[in-house]
Formats: C-alpha cells, sequence, structure tokens
C-alpha cells in the first residue's frame, strides 16, 4: 500500500507556522491531523507514505522541523520512518526542502538516541 499526500492539495497551499497556537496550518496540525494517522496506517500493513512538498507558497523550517523532527519525538523510530516514509519533491525549487526535512528526522532521531545514553 501506497498513500500519496500533497501538502498544497490535502492541506494547504500556505504552510505556516510550527505549533497551532501559532498560526493557521502549523506543522503540528499537518503532522497530527494528516501525517501521523496516515503513517500509522501504512505502518500497520507494511506500507508506505509518500509526502509530497511541492507546490505551495513556502515553507519555513520550524514547519518543517515540527512536521518531521516532530514523528521522532512522538516516539516514531528513525528506522520505521526510513521504511515507511517517502519525503518527494519534483520540483527543483521544493527539493532543498525534501532534503531538509530529512535531515530534520536524522538530528531529532540523533537527539533521541543522545538522552537514552
Amino acid at each position: 500500500m501506497e498513500t500519496e499526500i500533497a501538502v498544497a492539495r490535502d492541506f494547504t497551499r500556505y504552510p505556516g507556522p510550527r505549533y497551532r497556537n501559532s498560526g493557521p496550518y502549523s506543522g503540528e496540525q499537518f503532522r497530527d491531523e494528516v501525517l501521523v494517522p496516515k503513517l500509522r496506517e501504512a505502518i500497520s500493513v507494511a506500507g508506505r507514505v509518500i509526502v509530497d512538498l511541492d507546490d505551495v507558497a513556502g515553507y519555513g523550517s520550524s514547519f518543517l522541523e515540527e512536521t518531521f523532527g516532530g514523528l521522532v519525538r512522538l516516539g516514531f523510530s528513525k528506522e520505521e520512518l526510513d521504511e515507511h516514509l517517502i519525503i518527494v519533491a519534483r520540483s527543483p525549487q521544493f527539493r532543498h526542502h525534501a532534503v531538509r526535512a530529512r535531515e530534520y528526522i536524522e538530528e531529532a532521531a540523533g537527539r533521541s538516541l543522545a538522552l537514552a545514553h
């Protein structure tokens, strides 16, 4: 099973701040209301979720960090995310955001591992 989430189509063309209480269309809201339910479902059936970052007005680093690094803080392992989450941007304008989103997962996993020791 593969499920695609296009941020522009399934959430908003205008991604907002990190937290819900900071403004509309936050990374926290996207993660909790859109991404996490689809990701849990994909993991349960050994599927994958593809997140398409194209076609929005732009991303703040806080939106991306809260969305993707926040998955680790919610308890998803780096291994689960490597296996079940694909982050894509077909447009050159958004490719660096896809790379950075994956780096936020790596960084959060690194912090999580450091705290465990």
